[in-house]
């Protein structure tokens, strides 16, 4: 009976053991599975909360450094640009500030009357006539497909298409200045003349004399005066657009 008691006790001893064994494996399972979870818990956090927004942020800085380097590309070609616009500007410039030193304005062309009776009565020369003669315009020599661009530009404004002719647009020239003529008639001595003839060939603008009469006057008080008739051209440039593009039997 004893015996029975202390195999009973035994047993229960080595049962409630082998139990633990079982539930100790158990629990590493779980503890495993666990540290999995939060694994993952923190892999999707990092995802989550840095990895994507990190990468958001760079696509938005690359896509900025790639707006940067179109501006820059962008600022370049506005430079070389700009460049080539001043040279054009500089050279354009040069060639107005060459003309109109050459060339008459309107303005300049009213201060020629004054100045040619400035100059005869300087030399003691008496004006008889001064007036304005014919003028003409002088065309530029240039290409077909040039004049046409040039013409067709200038008459845009102007012309009605329905109403424009191609002929008519066929005959149109670039004027590259105009000619005009003053008439003169002057008395005096013929030395003072001379004198007045050089004041002419001082003067900054173009001025030729085109005909030239001298008739001496015979005079027993005057000796050496004579009449003089000439005609003497001075130029102008263009002064609207209207002037610039003309057919050319047009005259003015």
């Amino acid at each position: 009976m004893n015996a029975d008691v202390g195999e009973m006790i035994k047993g229960l001893f080595s049962k409630k053991a082998l139990e633990g064994e079982v539930k100790a494996p158990q629990n590493q399972y779980v503890k495993i599975l666990i540290l999995i979870f939060t694994v993952l818990i923190l892999i999707a956090s990092y995802i989550y909360f840095i990895y994507l927004p990190t990468q958001e942020e760079l696509r938005i800085n690359n896509e900025k450094l790639s707006q940067i380097e179109i501006l820059k590309s962008e600022v370049t070609v506005l430079s070389d640009r700009i460049l080539k616009a001043q040279a054009d500007l500089d050279e354009a410039q040069k060639e107005y500030e060459r003309r109109t030193t050459l060339f008459h304005t309107d303005k300049e062309l009213e201060d020629l009357y004054g100045h040619i009776s400035m100059l005869a009565m300087k030399n003691q020369l008496m004006v008889t006539k001064i007036e304005k003669g014919v003028e003409k315009p002088i065309f530029e020599v240039i290409t077909s497909e040039t004049q046409s661009s040039i013409c067709d530009g200038s008459l845009s404004n102007t012309v009605n298409s329905d109403d424009f002719n191609m002929q008519e647009a066929s005959q149109l020239k670039k004027v590259a200045y105009y000619e005009f003529l003053v008439d003169l008639e002057i008395s005096g001595n013929y030395n003072n003349y001379t004198n007045f003839r050089n004041g002419l060939a001082k003067l900054k603008k173009i001025i030729n004399i085109m005909r030239e009469s001298i008739v001496v006057l015979e005079s027993e008080t005057r000796r050496g005066d004579v009449k003089v008739a000439s005609s003497i051209a001075t130029y102008r440039l263009p002064a609207n657009e209207s002037e610039k593009c003309i057919q050319s039997e047009q005259g003015f």
